[in-house]
């Protein structure tokens, strides 16, 4: 009975996690889809046009920016590196707002089972956004990073690792290993989504911090190591949490295999067959 009772009380909180989970990754896709879709609308100018609204939220806490003299500089030349280069922008935000919509899909278990081929084909998809945009990201951290080393240093970081993760993991469902594409998609996942947190986070250290003295620059670099470092770190917890068992998953990846999986269903008409002759009957078709 206490053994009962403790699973069940596991699998609600398993249940509870689940769900704040997606509830929290559907926001966070929400806010990267509209930042893309803003960006792409306002290419030279979206984070000035956002000014009057982040000026009202200061007044309404009673904070004074004491780098207010400096901000329309500070938000040229953010924006001024999209200005100046459309096509790169638009090769960045919207193959990576494809990707923080196909990424979900791909990690419903009611989209593998019943729609396979959507699956597939989605998944490909998205591979192949995630290294457009990822590529494209990295051209725009690198070689013109606003907020200087501490900014390219993480885009390289992070941006590596997302092109590694959706690598890893295309390879690994191609060579049958499903709970290794597993992980690594997941990782590949939470990189592109932290962007999301990225901008969270700023949003809080703006109001905490600039009344204080912290520069636009210095917000910024916070901003992107912070949210990059807990969603990545949030989505390996949640690895580790929801890996099976090193037997399982061998189990797992072998009866996945290409190999296996055509010769699994040849075998059971042959057998069938074999039956029916000793019985002096048909096989059944």
């Amino acid at each position: 009975m206490g053994h009962t009772s403790l699973g069940t009380t596991r699998t609600r909180t398993s249940d509870l996690l689940a769900g704040a989970l997606w509830w929290s990754v559907g926001l966070l896709v929400l806010i990267g889809v509209t930042a893309a879709l803003a960006r792409a609308l306002f290419p030279s100018d979206i984070a000035i046009r956002m000014e009057p609204f982040r000026k009202g939220l200061l007044d309404a806490f009673g904070l004074a920016d004491p780098f207010a003299r400096q901000r329309p500089a500070e938000l040229a030349l953010f924006d001024g590196r999209f200005a100046a280069h459309p096509v790169a922008t638009l090769l960045h935000i919207v193959p990576g707002a494809i990707f923080l919509v196909l990424a979900p899909l791909q990690f419903m278990s009611r989209v593998r089972d019943r729609h396979i081929r959507v699956h597939r084909w989605s998944g490909r998809a998205a591979v192949l956004a995630a290294w457009i945009s990822g590529l494209a990201g990295l051209y725009f951290g690198l070689f013109m990073p606003y907020a200087g080393r501490g900014e390219a240093v993480a885009i390289a970081l992070f941006g590596g690792l997302l092109l590694t993760a959706v690598s890893i993991g295309f390879v690994s469902i191609r060579r049958g290993r499903v709970a290794r594409h597993r992980e690594w998609m997941i990782r590949g996942f939470a990189v592109a989504i932290a962007i999301s947190t990225v901008r969270v986070i700023a949003a809080v250290l703006d109001i905490a911090l600039t009344p204080v003295g912290f520069g636009p620059q210095q917000i910024f670099v916070l901003s992107i190591w912070t949210g990059w470092i807990l969603t990545v770190g949030a989505a390996e917890l949640w690895i580790v949490r929801t890996r099976p068992h090193p037997l399982m998953t061998g189990v797992a990846n072998r009866s996945e295999s290409p190999r296996e999986a055509t010769s699994v269903p040849r075998a059971a008409p042959e057998r069938a067959s074999l039956r029916s002759r000793r019985r002096g009957a048909m096989p059944r078709p």
